[in-house]
């Protein structure tokens, strides 16, 4: 599973790798530092957990002339190239987790051709109309048509699981805008919808098959205009991780966000990435004829990092430039990693524990501050470097400390 995944949008991390980065040479770093008056500066590398393919690497890659296969078999050592086919996969919509959605036209003026199955088998055909919008009630899905532009009359009552299928393309209008990934208030899909309610809530699941899935997260998790050797190469890490969260034992393989791809629908698609897709198709990455959770960040900084299995290893990348980030973190800031309740003030920070290899020892795992709580009582604390990462909204926990 992704910690931290890829791209949200890989111009905007492409400019923030870029912009005002420091050069390596000459750059003195630390595994602790004392926090003065302005603070600390956090020298660091990469952007992302490190593990897997290194997006960033796999363009470097491409460029030298390796083939998406070459590039994957570098990233993910010891695995397999097999073909799985093209199974249906389920794509949670989080945007309207607990919430209702509106059908509204793919073409034309009028929502037509759509059926509605409910639990047991029951159908209904709806009626052409502008739109139609579907809440929850109870153990039931209320399908309604519009009286005005802002009212909703009930047509049918239809027990859940209620899914909604027939026309070629789905339009659905979020009932809160998606903040995740490329965001927006609407997804339009190839495929079937259908609402459940799982933990007392209401949930809707897109289903389709998996290489028209990767249609919508290709281009959102790399630059369509990248190599095709990289776009391939991630389309095959795509669809090794998607495959491998393929589960009976839930309402839904994968989530639309970060939390495992990010899955914008046909507003993502893109010529060159669907041109990967076709070039690659059912290929993913197995482990003893299983696949792979194909873990990928943007950039490793020019070293793998450890996943813990046979085929996540550190090792040097030569195809991901090492360039460095820096941060400036002010001492109030840093008093406030560990809550209100305690440190008010932080003398120092060191990295206590590394994973080794690479630069620095490798990337940091545990971190200590040092300074005193209330009362002036001095004190220590120790954090995860992740979490030490994410309170500080860093790009990896590849770092140290300024001398």
């Amino acid at each position: 599973m992704r910690l931290l995944p890829a791209l949200v949008t890989a111009a905007a991390v492409a400019g923030a790798l870029a912009v005002g980065a420091p050069a390596d040479a000459g750059v003195a770093t630390a595994n602790a530092a004392p926090a003065s008056a302005q603070g600390i500066t956090i020298y660091g590398a990469g952007y992302g957990h490190g593990r897997g393919l290194s997006q960033y690497g796999a363009q470097g890659a491409a460029k030298k002339g390796l083939t998406s296969a070459q590039i994957v078999a570098f990233y993910y050592p010891g695995t397999t190239l097999a073909a799985k086919g093209n199974p249906s996969l389920r794509v949670r919509l989080s945007a309207i987790d607990n919430g209702h959605f509106t059908l509204l036209p793919t073409t034309g003026s009028t929502v037509s051709g759509v059926v509605a199955t409910a639990s047991g088998g029951a159908k209904v055909t709806l009626p052409a109309r502008a739109k139609w919008h579907v809440a929850r009630s109870g153990a039931s899905y209320l399908v309604q048509e519009p009286v005005t532009a802002t009212t909703w009359r009930t047509k049918y009552t239809l027990r859940a699981p209620v899914t909604f299928s027939g026309p070629s393309t789905l339009n659905i209008a979020y009932s809160k805008a998606k903040t995740d990934c490329r965001g927006g208030g609407s997804v339009a899909f190839a495929g079937s919808l259908q609402a459940v309610i799982s933990d007392g809530a209401a949930r809707y699941v897109a289903k389709m098959p998996i290489d028209t899935y990767l249609r919508g997260v290709v281009a959102s998790e790399m630059p369509s205009s990248w190599a095709p050797a990289a776009l391939q190469a991630q389309t095959i890490a795509a669809r090794t991780y998607a495959t491998a969260k393929i589960s009976a034992s839930r309402y839904y393989d994968v989530i639309d966000t970060q939390a495992n791809q990010c899955w914008d629908g046909q507003t993502s698609e893109k010529a060159s990435t669907n041109a990967a897709i076709k070039a690659t198709a059912g290929k993913v990455l197995t482990v003893k004829g299983k696949a792979i959770s194909a873990e990928f960040s943007s950039s490793n900084g020019g070293f793998t990092a450890p996943g813990g299995v046979g085929y996540l290893v550190s090792k040097a990348d030569p195809y991901t430039a090492s360039t460095v980030w820096t941060r400036v973190v002010t001492p109030a800031t840093l008093a406030s990693l560990d809550g209100p309740q305690g440190l008010t003030t932080v003398t120092s920070v060191k990295v206590t524990k590394r994973s080794g290899g690479g630069r620095w020892g490798g990337r940091a795992e545990t971190v200590q501050l040092t300074g005193t709580v209330a009362g002036g009582k001095p004190a220590t604390v120790s954090m995860t470097a992740t979490s030490f990462r994410v309170k500080l909204d860093l790009k990896s926990n590849y770092l140290g400390f300024a001398q």
